[in-house]
């Protein structure tokens, strides 16, 4: 298809004037209809009055009997002229003609005219008299076409007047509306990266248009926060790899047999962050989780038996309680489970030696409790910013393990939240 076709046939003002146009061509359809209804309802009525006047045109002689038609002007050849066409009588109540036309017959049957006939009451110094008048369907129509022929050009006239009036005033109309609509649309085409701050003005737009509008700039909003997050995401991430690939560069400089274990133990922490970092990117995309239905009782032994060496070698104890062992949730397994094991390690990573920390399972929440020594409450609003680290602890893990948790939460619409119980610190998580 050609591309200006294409365009026509999504052009607003193409499909309106196609429809006005529609519309229209509908109207004269309907108005021929009525005006020819209207044509013939008009022979009728014409014939019905000229037998009317014929009546009024009757004269009398002395004895009050019909004498003859008083006619003025050169309308007396139309009976003589036209016999087939046109004919009077005036007859009395007993039917006895006194007065009448000159009439031809037929050469057939075929050569009669279809006739109007009419009759009316005249009366005349007390006696009524009966005055029919007989006029053809073709004369009638002659008459009416030669009366109605300017009205008829009139009225094409005006609808052609009309139709050309609104159509320019529909195409203005319609231009003016769009506008604004172009303006916006050329607004949207200077977005990109470096001006995703500006947003699409919704003045002077249609209301029927506002809607769109605004959720362009709702998902304008959600991009740009997206690409400022990807972008501290990026920066931070620089900032946490240059330091050890610093110190790993200084290290092997310096050689010798005793710094293979500290190189070792960098590479596993550069290791560690990197599959911290590509975990964060898979959970921060809903598209990546395979939802299903959770056992969550079997679920937290499950990270109980994988954290149990850690936690013996910490000499920490792992209780896990649970109000209703047939509890369900709905979600990714491996994500829950990645979700629970990190919160789980950060409390027996903190917790003192001979402590407890407690699994509390409840009916659409669970809980982790620990006995270590808290979190600042300044600090509890950034626990789960990325590569957020407490400065008592800035040496200690990459800082991404509590902002997966989050992302994942956020990811399946749960709620993920801390706080101090001095001492110690609970996360809790809630199922939607």
């Amino acid at each position: 298809m050609p591309w200006w076709k294409a365009e026509w046939g999504q052009s607003l003002t193409v499909k309106l004037l196609v429809t006005y146009l529609v519309a229209w061509l509908l109207t004269l359809g309907v108005l021929g209809v009525a005006f020819w209804l209207l044509l013939n309802d008009v022979e009728a009525h014409k014939a019905q009055e000229a037998t009317r006047a014929i009546s009024k045109t009757i004269a009398f002689d002395a004895q009050g009997a019909p004498a003859g038609m008083d006619v003025r002007g050169d309308l007396t050849w139309l009976p003589e002229a036209l016999p087939l066409d046109f004919s009077y009588r005036v007859a009395d109540l007993s039917g006895r003609v006194y007065l009448a036309s000159s009439s031809l017959e037929p050469a057939s049957i075929n050569a009669q005219p279809q006739m109007h006939v009419h009759t009316v009451d005249l009366v005349h110094q007390g006696t009524t008299w009966k005055v029919t008048v007989r006029i053809s369907h073709r004369l009638m129509a002659l008459i009416t076409a030669y009366s109605t022929k300017h009205m008829e050009g009139a009225a094409l006239a005006v609808v052609g007047l009309s139709i050309l009036l609104l159509g320019l005033v529909l195409v203005f109309t319609v231009q003016r509306l769009l506008h604004p609509l172009r303006k916006a649309s050329h607004q949207a085409m200077q977005i990109g990266p470096q001006s995703l701050a500006s947003r699409l003005s919704d003045q002077h737009l249609p209301s029927e248009i506002q809607p769109l509008v605004h959720a362009f700039n709702e998902a304008l909003d959600r991009l740009e926060a997206g690409f400022r997050n990807q972008q501290r995401f990026l920066a931070d991430t620089a900032h946490e790899l240059k330091t050890p690939l610093a110190l790993l560069r200084g290290q092997i400089e310096m050689g010798g047999p005793e710094q293979t274990e500290q190189l070792l133990d960098d590479v596993d922490h550069l290791a560690r962050q990197v599959q911290q970092l590509l975990l964060l990117t898979e959970v921060s995309d809903a598209s990546n989780f395979k939802p299903e239905t959770i056992h969550l009782l079997r679920l937290a032994q499950e990270v109980l038996a994988f954290l149990s060496p850690l936690a013996e070698k910490r000499g920490i104890r792992m209780i896990l309680n649970f109000d209703d062992s047939r509890a369900y949730t709905k979600g990714d397994r491996m994500a829950l489970f990645v979700l629970l094991k990190n919160l789980l390690e950060n409390a027996v990573k903190f917790s003192p030696q001979d402590s407890t920390v407690t699994i509390n399972l409840g009916i659409g929440s669970l809980t982790v409790c620990d006995a270590g020594p808290g979190i600042a409450h300044d600090h509890l609003p950034l626990v789960f910013e990325r590569f957020w680290r407490s400065p008592e602890r800035r040496h200690e893990g990459a800082g991404l393990g509590l902002a997966i948790c989050k992302e994942i939460a956020v990811s399946h619409g749960w709620q993920l939240s801390v706080r101090t119980l001095e001492p110690g610190t609970e996360f809790s998580l809630h199922f939607g």
